[in-house]
C-alpha cells in the first residue's frame, strides 16, 4: 500500500528525498546480509567438511587405535602363553634335572661303594696273596731244608751202605778165596785120583 501524499510540499519533498536516501542503504545492508549470511554459510560448509573430515579421520584413527589394542591384546594374550609355556617347559626341563642329578648322586654313591668295596677286596686279595708267598717261600725254605738234611741222611745212608757192602764184598771176596782154594785142593785130588796131572790141564 502506498503512502498517503500530505499536505505542505516542503515536508512533502523533505520525507520523499528521506525515502530515496534510506532505501539504498538498506538494499546495500541487505545485499552485505546475504553476503556475510553467504560467506558464514561458506564457513559453516568449510567447517563441516572439516568436522566430517576430523571426524572421518578420528574413526579411522579410532578404528586403528581398536586394532592396535585388539594386536596387543592378541600379542600379550601370545606372550601370555608364550611366558606359560616357558614356565612350564622351565619347570619340566628343572625337574628333569632334578630327576637326573638324583640319579646320578645315586650312580655315583652306588659306584663309590663299589670303588670302595673293590679296594677292599683288592687290599685283602693283596694281604692274602703276601700271606701265601710268605707261607710258599716258608713251605719252600722248609722242603729245601728237609731236602738238605734227606740228601745229607741219604748220603750218609749210602756212605754207610757202601762202607757196609765193600766190608762184605771184602768178606765175601776172602770167603770166596777160601772157598777157591778148597776147590782147587778137591779137584787136584780128584784128578790125581784119576791119574790125571792138574798141570796138564
Amino acid at each position: 500500500m502506498p503512502p498517503k501524499k500530505k499536505k505542505g510540499k516542503g515536508k512533502g519533498k523533505g520525507k520523499k528525498k528521506g525515502k530515496k536516501k534510506d532505501a539504498p542503504g538498506e538494499e546495500d545492508k541487505y545485499k552485505k546480509t546475504i553476503r556475510e549470511i553467504e560467506i558464514l554459510k561458506e564457513h559453516l560448509s568449510h567447517r563441516n567438511e572439516i568436522a566430517r573430515r576430523s571426524q572421518a579421520h578420528a574413526s579411522d584413527w579410532k578404528d586403528k587405535v581398536i586394532k592396535m589394542e585388539e594386536t596387543l591384546k592378541e600379542q600379550k594374550t601370545d606372550q601370555k602363553d608364550i611366558s606359560a609355556e616357558l614356565t612350564r617347559q622351565y619347570k619340566t626341563m628343572h625337574t628333569d634335572m632334578d630327576i637326573k642329578m638324583r640319579e646320578l648322586t645315586i650312580e655315583v654313591d652306588h659306584l663309590r661303594q663299589q670303588v670302595a668295596s673293590a679296594r677292599r677286596e683288592l687290599d685283602i686279595t693283596k694281604t692274602a696273596k703276601q700271606k701265601m708267598e710268605q707261607e710258599k717261600n716258608e713251605i719252600i725254605q722248609n722242603l729245601e731244608k728237609r731236602i738238605d738234611d734227606m740228601e745229607i741222611s741219604y748220603e750218609n745212608v749210602l756212605i754207610t751202605s757202601f762202607d757196609s757192602l765193600q766190608e762184605r764184598l771184602a768178606k765175601a771176596r776172602d770167603r770166596w778165596d777160601e772157598e777157591q782154594l778148597i776147590l782147587q785142593e778137591q779137584t787136584k785130588t780128584t784128578l790125581l785120583e784119576f791119574g790125571l796131572n792138574p798141570l796138564d790141564i
